[in-house]
């Protein structure tokens, strides 16, 4: 339910927008986020992101790393 923003080029993953109605919405997710981590995989860029999603099923549960401004959070996820 993100949609990356392919121009950034620091680490991470940075989100351009969030799809309305999806998990990333609902779990309060922004533009300008930047995701770092999802369980024990971190990302370097958007196709690490993208690597590490298909590593998940339904009914798995990790936890998501962002950072938003200068602060790093947390968030809990199922897929």
């Amino acid at each position: 339910g993100v949609i990356p923003d392919y121009g950034y080029s620091g680490t991470g993953m940075r989100i351009d927008g969030v799809s309305p109605g999806k998990l990333a919405e609902k779990k309060g997710l922004q533009a300008g986020d930047i995701l770092l981590q999802l369980g024990e995989y971190k990302f370097v860029d958007v196709n690490s992101y993208m690597q590490s999603l298909s590593k998940f099923k339904k009914g798995d549960k990790t936890v998501l790393i962002i950072k938003r401004g200068t602060e790093e959070k947390k968030i809990e996820l199922e897929f």
